[in-house]
């Protein structure tokens, strides 16, 4: 269930470096395993299939080696920056006093997403100084729907370098509202955990991983109070990603908010603000 809800918002990442609303990846996707499976082409020579080296495994470690090169392994963002104007300490990623209208924010842009087919995506509008979020998604018998909302991160203006954020810990947000017939959940993006074979005729220039990636998620609780929510890199309440790593810092993408709703008939409403979030 996590690899298709993630599958669902990576598949409109690979816009994100032409400008659109939606969210990017990045990172240097490393496949050394399947570098080695695919060095199997190899072992069909004599040195794979007999000798000495063939048996203990080395001949196929070579080969591996070899066709590493020839598999073409995905890359995600060759390099990172610094976001602009971060010096290193506490860090906002919108605040959303200048944004009013919808305008960029310096580090990115916004993107909403909704799946399988059928699924009603959010309405994310900028007033009063937050981030409104609005949602009447009806619940579908067959299937669970994941449906978001994030700002993606651009560490260049040819959108294809992540955003380094080493010199931080987390992310943190305030939000308040009301949720009911589903979950939240809250994800920091990097190019490691970004499916780097979503969308081939337009791909995310940042991803970096495999079929299936996601991050990691941690549940976020919504009351009418105003609560500030910190969410580190790592620990805490995050659940595990796939690939099973720690989010890499280094390589960001974007923060995105998810709704998760059941198959089944109930409906999930949700009326939230989001405000101030940064790194910390």
């Amino acid at each position: 269930m996590k690899d298709f809800r993630m599958r669902a918002f990576f598949g409109i990442l690979g816009l994100a470096g032409a400008g659109f609303m939606v969210s990017s990846v990045t990172s240097v996707g490393c496949s050394s395993s399947s570098g080695g499976s695919t060095g199997t082409a190899g072992s069909t020579g004599t040195a794979g299939t007999t000798g000495t080296a063939g048996t203990t495994g080395n001949g196929g470690s070579g080969g591996s080696g070899g066709s590493g090169g020839a598999s073409g392994t995905v890359a995600g963002c060759m390099a990172s920056e610094v976001a602009m104007g971060d010096t290193g300490g506490p860090y906002t990623i919108a605040d959303f006093t200048a944004v009013d209208g919808g305008a960029a924010f310096p580090i990115g842009g916004t993107f909403t997403y909704a799946s399988p087919t059928g699924a009603v995506a959010p309405t994310a509008t900028v007033a009063n100084g937050g981030w409104h979020v609005t949602l009447s998604a009806p619940g579908m018998a067959a299937a669970p729907q994941y449906i978001g909302f994030g700002i993606y991160f651009n560490g260049n203006t040819a959108g294809d370098e992540c955003v380094d954020a080493t010199a931080h810990t987390g992310v943190k947000f305030d939000i308040s509202g009301s949720v009911a017939g589903c979950t939240v959940q809250f994800s920091t993006n990097d190019s490691a955990h970004a499916d780097s074979t979503a969308n081939p005729s337009m791909p995310d220039k940042k991803a970096g991983g495999p079929a299936g990636s996601y991050a990691p998620q941690a549940p976020v609780t919504v009351t009418a109070t105003v609560a500030t929510v910190m969410v580190p890199f790592t620990g805490g309440t995050l659940g595990t990603g796939s690939p099973p790593t720690d989010i890499n810092k280094e390589k960001l993408t974007g923060v995105q908010w998810q709704f998760t709703v059941a198959a089944g008939t109930a409906t999930c409403v949700a009326d939230m603000i989001i405000d101030n979030i940064a790194f910390y």
